[in-house]
């Protein structure tokens, strides 16, 4: 999609105080782009267990799916976001948990209380420290040998203006993060990019126009047309074949073993 689709932003560093956060990290229309968000949903719903932690809920975009099919608690740092997920997607088996997720007192607590899985949509790019964020998620996994799902940003190659605008540090390739996710104690089973032709469009808003705005009147209108016109067809065609490249990653990795001394290879065809 060519529009920011940000979670919030747990853990961003301290010595940038002006960079946005919670609600202030996505476009606007994303809130109504059901069949893109349903789209992503699908990239991890296999795996998807029946006590789901996701961090950096956000306005709960993807809580939205967990909802009344498995057990939920939405964390993230901006209460705000979280009162906007409620009133859309309702408390009826949502628990909410405000918290910085780089805390180890947050994480500690977290870790007791039986998780199998996390989600995490559009946050590590926020992260300064994302290994710190993404061992946290082992340590509260380990015990269940949980899966984390993780969509993330694709290409650094990609980063350009509404990357600045979002607060993020960095977009991944799927090498980078395999290894991340490797280091932290986890061994991968799914690695993937996904939305070809969302690259194509942020490359263009972000690198070629350089918009900076993002809920500028454009990059709204394109959030619009193309969760109603695109994503039915290139989710039918990404089905078929996983692209080359995207505007996201998708990389899922199952807890086990010890945070960094389980570290493996990645294979040669994992490179970006």
């Amino acid at each position: 999609m060519s529009a920011a689709s940000g979670g919030c932003t747990p853990g961003a560093s301290d010595d940038l105080p002006s960079a946005p956060s919670g609600l202030e990290t996505m476009t606007r229309e994303l809130m109504h782009a059901r069949n893109y968000h349903a789209w992503m949903y699908s990239q991890v719903e296999d795996f998807v267990g029946s006590n789901v932690l996701e961090v950096g809920a956000g306005s709960g975009n993807l809580t939205q799916f967990l909802v009344g099919r498995t057990e939920v608690t939405a964390l993230d740092e901006s209460r705000a976001a979280l009162e906007v997920a409620l009133r859309r997607v309702g408390n009826v088996g949502l628990k909410t948990f405000v918290a910085d997720f780089a805390d180890s007192a947050a994480v500690g607590d977290l870790a007791q209380r039986g998780f199998d899985t996390i989600l995490s949509t559009n946050v590590l790019e926020h992260i300064e420290d994302d290994l710190v964020a993404i061992t946290n998620m082992h340590e509260i996994l380990k015990l269940t040998r949980g899966c984390a799902l993780l969509i993330v940003p694709a290409h650094e190659r990609l980063f350009g203006s509404l990357d600045r605008a979002a607060g993020h540090y960095r977009r991944y390739s799927r090498v980078e993060l395999i290894s991340l996710v490797q280091q932290a104690g986890f061994t991968i089973r799914r690695a993937r990019y996904v939305n070809l032709l969302g690259a194509i469009a942020w490359y263009v808003n972000g690198s070629i126009l350089r918009t900076k705005d993002l809920n500028a009147g454009s990059v709204n209108a394109q959030a619009r047309l193309f969760d109603r016109i695109a994503v039915p067809v290139l989710r039918a065609l990404e089905s078929v074949a996983s692209p080359p490249f995207g505007q996201s990653l998708v990389v899922v990795g199952q807890a086990v073993g010890c945070p960094k001394s389980s570290r493996r290879f990645v294979r040669m065809d994992d490179r970006d």
